[in-house]
């Protein structure tokens, strides 16, 4: 629900309904199901923009997302979202992260819009860290490749190879595989 509310916040869009109402996954993915909230959300995440607090910056400005507005047709519902998904992955989204038209318009997996969802915000942020963002867009981590001298490479080369455990007096005398019955056998001495 934070999502939604995030979303109306940034487009300035007021929902068909009120998303607090929301109570399954068929209300959210009826909330968004048309693709115009959610192709104005990527909109607003491309240009510079002043929301009430907050400021998000070009990130890709020769990439122009078109979308139909007030779309009635099931056609241009299912349009808008794959336009919306087609501007994630050119904004840096993975695609693992991305889901399926269907996923949202057909209720099927909510939980991968909401994923693609975050994953927008996460990048908008780690591209603007000086903003502040809700506590739910989970912060990406950056590189910091370590370069070590040639002294400490080589002491790593130093390492006993009995401290990785020995294979000496090690058998597989008298096991058996797994799954075989055990074979009892009378004692012949007893």
């Amino acid at each position: 629900m934070e999502v939604l509310f995030w979303i109306e916040q940034v487009t300035g869009l007021p929902y068909q309904s009120d998303p607090s109402q929301c109570r399954t996954s068929g209300d959210f993915c009826e909330l968004l199901k048309s693709g115009v909230h959610l192709c104005k959300y990527e909109s607003c995440s491309r240009k510079p923009r002043i929301f009430k607090f907050r400021l998000i910056t070009v990130l890709n400005p020769t990439y122009r997302m078109h979308y139909t507005t007030n779309p009635r047709m099931p056609f241009h519902k299912m349009e808008n979202i794959s336009n919306f998904l087609e501007a994630c992955k050119a904004y840096g989204v993975p695609e693992i992260s991305c889901f399926q038209t269907v996923d949202l318009y057909e209720d099927k997996q909510t939980y991968k819009v909401i994923e693609c969802l975050r994953g927008v915000a996460s990048l908008a942020q780690s591209r603007r860290p000086d903003l502040e963002f809700p506590a739910w867009v989970v912060r990406m981590a950056k590189s910091h490749p370590r370069q070590f001298p040639e002294s400490v490479m080589r002491r790593g080369e130093m390492v006993i190879p009995l401290q990785y455990g020995t294979n000496k007096c090690a058998s597989q005398k008298g096991m058996t595989p797994y799954g075989l019955a055990r074979q009892i056998k009378p004692d012949p001495f007893g």
